[in-house]
């Protein structure tokens, strides 16, 4: 009878076990039934500014509103001529670095993943750097309004 018992026991203990298992696979195939919710977006925020690089207020131009994007590469020892903006365009730098020379301020060099409204003094860049530097500008600007300026 004892041995009864213990075949019985073990024989309820592998039907146990079994069942835990086909449950395990069912929610596991049923999870697999049902998509994944997407992943939500991640947000950095890049820049808020009130004023450009030196300190300046800016202000936006009356008209129709025109915004321009624009990426810009420079090789290394590349150079963006001497000018100035009617309206300071946000910039981020993408890839490399950028050395600026002002007016209105001491040289500065951003590096990728750096951002900035650009000063409306006059200032030229340079790409010093051993590799190409990649930037993206966004002029918040207004029809028939120059984007940038240069010396007479």
């Amino acid at each position: 009878m004892i041995v009864g018992t213990c075949l019985r026991t073990a024989a309820i203990q592998r039907a146990a076990l079994a069942a835990t298992a086909l449950i395990a696979l069912a929610s596991a195939a049923s999870a697999q039934d049902k998509p994944a919710a997407a992943p939500g977006p991640i947000v950095k925020t890049l820049l808020q500014a009130t004023a450009t690089a030196d300190g300046k207020a800016f202000a936006y131009p009356e008209g129709t509103p025109l915004v321009t994007a624009r990426l810009v590469e420079l090789p290394p020892g590349g150079e963006i001529i001497r000018h100035r903006h009617a309206v300071s365009p946000f910039i981020y730098i993408l890839e490399g670095e950028l050395t600026i020379a002002s007016d209105s301020m001491p040289t500065q060099v951003y590096k990728a993943g750096d951002s900035y409204i650009e000063q409306a003094a006059w200032h030229s860049g340079r790409n010093l750097g051993d590799k190409p530097m990649r930037l993206l500008s966004v002029y918040p600007s207004a029809e028939g309004v120059a984007l940038s300026e240069r010396p007479q």
